[in-house]
């Protein structure tokens, strides 16, 4: 996988020497506010999954995972994006920074940056991804890279809990900057 770089941030593919530097980030409990996890247990269960994640695919084979570090250029690590490429010509995408690095723009960024990889590298149709209903931040950043929400019956098939939603994207649409 190849690092990323935007002007501000580079994007190193995730690996399990990175759970020391991530595991202080992701104790901050705001960020778990509209996940259905929390904080991982401890350092070597976060570089366990690292580990897992490293691996790039599924033990079956039919999952691509795709998963970067995010760090401003030079500099501390902000969070982390990912990418789970499956069959049916589709890719769920997601994102995770520390509260401190909210509304700077940096979660645009990383994203755009995913998407542009993706659409470059990997022949999908569209893109998925899943928040609660009540995170308005993460419908907004969304909504600025071109997602929409899903479709009532497209929605209903994703087996989501009552309060989540699914938002899509074409991956043919141009990937626009903004």
């Amino acid at each position: 996988m190849p690092v990323l770089s935007t002007p501000r941030l580079q994007l190193d593919p995730l690996q399990p020497q990175h759970a020391a530097e991530m595991f202080p980030l992701l104790q901050d409990s705001a960020i778990y506010r509209y996940l259905d996890y929390g904080p991982p247990a401890s350092e070597q269960a976060l570089q366990a999954l690292y580990e897992r994640l490293a691996r790039g695919s599924s033990a079956d084979g039919t999952e691509v995972w795709l998963n970067w570090l995010v760090r401003l250029q030079g500099g501390a690590a902000l969070g982390y994006v990912q990418a789970t490429v499956v069959p049916g010509n589709k890719a769920w995408v997601a994102y995770v920074l520390a509260p401190e690095h909210w509304g700077r723009g940096y979660a645009f960024e990383a994203m755009h940056a995913l998407l542009s990889h993706l659409a470059a590298d990997h022949p999908v149709g569209s893109w998925r991804a899943v928040i609660e209903e009540r995170n308005e931040r993460s419908a907004r950043l969304l909504q600025r890279l071109g997602f929409e929400p899903a479709p009532a019956l497209q929605a209903a098939a994703a087996d989501l809990t009552p309060t989540e939603r699914l938002y899509v994207r074409r991956a043919t649409l141009p990937i626009v900057a903004g």
